[in-house]
């Protein structure tokens, strides 16, 4: 059972609706003096003013509520003529200071007193979805120049008021504060600001305090501030990004549009980004939304753990992905202490860092349980978790208790959202279907990359990207090289990996009767792809590499055999490559555990060494990509527009 505390305006309204809407219980608390009780869904309510301490708390007892929300504004009253029991009395003298502090002040002690008492205060916004703005302009109108000064100016006299604890809201016209919010809100600084200015234009800059507690009085605006701006004169608001509440954000973007007011979220202080990827495909991936978050949020900033791509893209990391790079049930009890230590490391990091969001990128048995001992220590903290656990191909229970850790899922395939109904779940697409590092390199780079060579076939080797997989794989390879070598004599073959690999791969080949070429380039691997024939991949995201680049391939995979009989025995899908899966069909041929060898590779590449094969996979491979597109850099606007604080959920 949840108590809403109802002040001003429509919010608490909304937090009803929101209520009723998601089948969750709840009671009203209206105080006096700031809310109407027309209109309201059917709840158990009272009224009380705030100095009736025994009656709200005798109500939210008897109505067996557990947690709390404040929702709209409530001003410090005048305790002269405030009536108080025989509670707010004893509530009173534990006040102290805060009672001649500012609004925020006050409302903070009073929450804490609330949860001495036993409840939980919780921020209503975790009851809404989609009440925020991310950042960036919303209407069809785009402020101009002189109106982004007026917005920096609007922004630095915004953060002074907000020390203050007098207001969130500050108008500003040709580069001179107008005036700022006091203890009569918004709309009356608008009417009077509107009577008295003396030049045309100007802009509504609206931010959360500095010291703001998310679960309480966040800056709000609705239509009748759009209403009312517009009526005395302005261009438009400026509003903090995710932490602005825009109350019915449709008919607030419409009404913007019909009365041509600009309307735009704006990022106040740089956005703090924890970002955690186990393995390369992880890697590439979180390289990919840096890069993209960065251009749309520019100042942010990454603490993480990832690997070269992350780093590049203007990651700090805390330890190297290949910490992290083990796979399979009895690799990861192998070095279970070791996974330990390093999950405690990354909470610590995370509660230093205070980041806006904490995005983490598939490796689910590190990153879920680094997600559960951040919900547990501090659950104000937002995270996006990005690449779905395969719930679909086994262990299908994990889907119904991702909401009690993770505030939004983002998933590669189009479709997976069906399998997570109990959290927000946005398909956005692959990179990789978009990337333009995949797109066929010009001639003259192709030829140089293979000059000198004789050979009269090129296939790349793709034996994975974890050090397991690289054992497992790596002899197999061998013994399929040797049987190319002495059925065709001249083949080439070419190895991309990551450099913490690379080593391990040149030392693993060196007895081959063919040593391959070994690349740890982006670019060479792609050259390598237009150049070749064919290719042998462990099962995984460089399928989809593979499915981009139309080369035919052949997919492997062996694991060990604890693991092997497990997953044998609680996979529910027919297909283990994504391609194939994609597809719904068999498009490559796949070549798993025992069936994972040389006289088997070599079987299948001389079948897809027929053009007729070949192209069939080609054709395959078109309709596979483009079923991975989406809308460009939608995770990173997932992720931006998620930057709030979603508090005890």
């Amino acid at each position: 059972m949840i108590g809403i505390v109802c002040g001003d305006g429509d919010y608490p309204r909304l937090i009803a609706k929101a209520c009723t809407q998601k089948k969750i219980d709840f009671c009203l608390i209206f105080m006096e003096g700031f809310c109407s009780l027309k209109n309201w869904p059917k709840a158990e309510y009272t009224s009380a003013n705030l100095g009736e301490i025994g009656k709200i708390l005798d109500f939210l007892h008897k109505n067996r509520v557990e947690k709390v929300v404040f929702a709209g504004r409530i001003k410090r009253p005048n305790f002269n003529q405030l009536s108080l029991d025989k509670k707010g009395k004893q509530w009173l003298r534990q006040l102290g200071k805060a009672i001649f502090a500012g609004d925020d002040t006050l409302l903070r002690a009073f929450t804490n007193l609330v949860q001495n008492e036993g409840f939980v205060v919780i921020a209503g916004t975790s009851l809404l979805d989609d009440i925020f703005l991310g950042e960036g302009v919303f209407s069809r109108r785009k402020p101009s120049a002189s109106d982004l000064i007026d917005v920096d100016v609007g922004v630095q006299a915004a953060k002074e008021l907000g020390l203050s604890d007098l207001g969130q809201s500050v108008l500003v016209s040709c580069g001179r504060v107008l005036g700022r919010e006091d203890v009569h809100g918004t709309n009356a600084l608008i009417e009077t600001c509107g009577q008295s200015a003396s030049s045309p234009g100007g802009v509504l800059v609206k931010i959360s305090k500095p010291q703001q507690d998310n679960r309480l009085d966040l800056p709000t605006i609705g239509v009748e501030t759009i209403e009312k701006l517009h009526k005395n004169g302005f261009n438009g608001v400026a509003l903090e990004a995710g932490r602005c509440i825009v109350l019915d954000k449709d008919d607030v973007i419409k009404r913007s549009d019909e009365l041509n007011m600009f309307l735009v979220a704006i990022r106040v202080s740089p956005l703090k980004i924890f970002m955690i990827a186990g393995e390369a495909s992880g890697d590439y991936l979180g390289g990919k939304l840096i890069e993209d978050i960065r251009e749309i949020s520019r100042g942010a900033k990454f603490l993480g753990v990832g690997g070269k791509y992350m780093a590049v893209a203007g990651q700090k990391q805390i330890f190297s992905i290949n910490e992290l790079s083990i796979i399979g049930i009895w690799e990861v009890i192998s070095k279970i202490f070791h996974v330990k230590r390093l999950i405690r490391d990354t909470v610590k990091a995370i509660l230093d860092y205070q980041p806006n969001v904490v995005v983490t990128i598939d490796s689910s048995g590190f990153t879920h349980r680094v997600d559960r001992e951040i919900k547990k220590m501090q659950p104000s903290i937002s995270i996006v978790h990005y690449v779905a656990p395969p719930v679909w191909a086994w262990r299908r229970w994990r889907a119904k208790s991702l909401y009690k850790f993770l505030d939004k899922l983002l998933v590669l395939l189009p479709f997976e959202p069906p399998y997570f109904s109990n959290v927000k779940t946005v398909f956005v697409g692959h990179p990789i279907a978009i990337d333009a590092d995949f797109d066929k390199p010009n001639e003259e780079a192709l030829k140089n990359f293979s000059a000198g060579w004789n050979e009269e076939r090129i296939i790349t080797l793709l034996p994975g990207s974890r050090m397991s997989e690289i054992r497992r794989h790596m002899p197999i390879l061998g013994k399929f090289v040797s049987r190319m070598m002495d059925r065709y004599g001249k083949v080439r073959f070419i190895i991309p990996t990551v450099e913490s690999l690379q080593k391990t791969i040149e030392e693993m080949t060196s007895s081959w009767p063919r040593k391959p070429f070994i690349t740890t380039k982006k670019s060479q691997k792609v050259l390598a792809y237009y150049s070749s024939d064919l290719a042998v991949a462990a099962s995984g995201t460089v399928t989809l590499e593979l499915a981009r680049v139309r080369l035919p391939f052949v997919a492997i995979y062996r694991t060990s055999l604890p693991t092997y009989l497990i997953v044998k025995f609680l996979v529910k899908v027919r297909y283990v490559c994504l391609v194939n899966l994609l597809a719904k069909r068999d498009v490559v041929p796949e070549l798993l555990q025992y069936d994972c060898t040389a006289d088997n590779i070599v079987q299948q590449v001389e079948k897809i060494l027929h053009p007729k094969e070949s192209d069939g996979q080609k054709k395959a491979f078109t309709k596979v990509i483009e079923l991975l597109k989406t809308k460009p850099k939608l995770a990173a606007r997932e992720v931006i527009e998620h930057e709030r604080v979603v508090c005890n959920r």
